[in-house]
């Protein structure tokens, strides 16, 4: 069975919010999906001219100052294509983990240690940054998509503190 790339779900979930520039859409995924779902701007400008030229978003030119801006802005058709998607039934995937790459290699037992507190090192830090988030995000007012990103991050949290405590039981 064919795989279907999932950057378009990504990309059109984005566009739901309101029209915009790749660059913009790029932004939004730094400081919110970029913690579970990556994209480059080499997945997202192609993918964009892919969906505008299949329909499911369309595209204008806007002039800001001496620069032009291509603004996207989902179409029904782009809608219709993100719900049949969002409400069919998850893929199982394989996530990539170098940690695990590396720890499945290991023979010399100081070396797996090496690994454990050079992955605790990192895993605190963006726990400690998941924490600054879900600060932050406690801080807006409340809207409908407030209470559900707060479930995501405190997925992301539960998961980090596992983790953590994985590792430092590992390390002893």
């Amino acid at each position: 069975m064919r795989s279907i790339n999932k950057t378009r779900y990504a990309i059109l979930g984005m566009l739901f919010d309101g029209p915009c520039s790749g660059y913009e859409i790029k932004s939004l995924m730094e400081r919110s999906t970029a913690y579970f779902w990556r994209e480059s701007d080499s997945t997202i400008y192609p993918m964009l001219k892919l969906l505008a030229k299949e329909g499911k978003a369309q595209s204008k030119s806007v002039s800001i100052g001496k620069k032009k801006k291509e603004i996207f802005s989902i179409t029904e058709l782009g809608r219709e294509e993100f719900k049949m998607w969002f409400e069919s039934s998850m893929s199982l995937e394989t996530p990539r983990n170098e940690f695990l790459l590396k720890l499945f290699f290991v023979v010399d037992p100081l070396e797996a240690i090496r690994l454990f507190q050079e992955r605790l090192e990192k895993i605190e830090k963006i726990h400690a940054e998941y924490k600054k988030i879900q600060e932050r995000l406690e801080g807006l007012t409340d809207s409908p998509r407030k209470s559900i990103r707060l479930k995501a991050l405190k997925y992301g949290i539960c998961q980090l503190e596992l983790e953590i405590q994985w590792l430092k039981k590992e390390i002893r």
